[in-house]
């Protein structure tokens, strides 16, 4: 097979465009948390957190990144006069992000993907402590929006969502966390 000139170019052109439209992006955010938790029974409960997270994309089209991260969605926390009970939920994962600049100004991003999502129970019972993990692959999705700060760094405001699960040794239990934050996301 013969490649002539102008096609050699055209591909040489197109590859140049390509790699000219991929960007590592790097993000961080902390925030609140809000876990999904059933209190019955419980004369205290706290179903909000700290949340957190560290991501590292890699836009391979104009609009269209693939991500990885790391998220901590905090902790919830119910009691009675006996029993102390805390579930903690964190997780890692990969996914896609849709990308759209609104102004000059403004961008919006949107996220899909799925973690291994950890949810640590640990509860007390005056000197005695249990702990125990689940691990469970989740879906995760997320929402944001981004005020330019420059041309590679935009300050964000986003909305991430996901479930958290545990199933082992008799206890079972569910839900949805969602974290509310504020970060940074940088060009490099």
């Amino acid at each position: 097979m013969r490649i002539n000139k102008q096609t050699a170019l055209m591909l040489a052109l197109l590859a140049a465009s390509a790699a000219a439209s991929a960007q590592m992006y790097g993000v961080i955010s902390a925030g609140t948390s809000r876990l999904s938790a059933d209190c019955t029974g419980a004369t205290s409960c706290d179903k909000s957190g700290n949340a957190f997270k560290f991501m590292g994309g890699y836009k391979f089209m104009p609009n269209l990144a693939w991500e990885l991260g790391y998220f901590d969605f905090g902790k919830a926390k119910a009691s009675d006069a006996s029993v102390t009970a805390e579930v903690r939920t964190n997780g890692f994962g990969g996914g896609v992000a849709f990308l759209q600049d609104l102004s000059n100004d403004w961008n919006f991003v949107g996220r899909l993907g799925v973690a291994q999502i950890k949810t640590k129970i640990t509860g007390t019972s005056g000197a005695t402590s249990v702990s125990d993990s689940d691990n469970n692959i989740q879906p995760y999705a997320g929402l944001g929006i981004g005020y330019k700060l420059n041309k590679t760094t935009s300050i964000d405001g986003a909305w991430d969502f996901s479930r958290t699960k545990y199933d082992k040794n008799g206890v079972s239990t569910s839900g949805s966390v969602n974290a509310i934050s504020i970060g940074l996301t940088f060009g490099f």
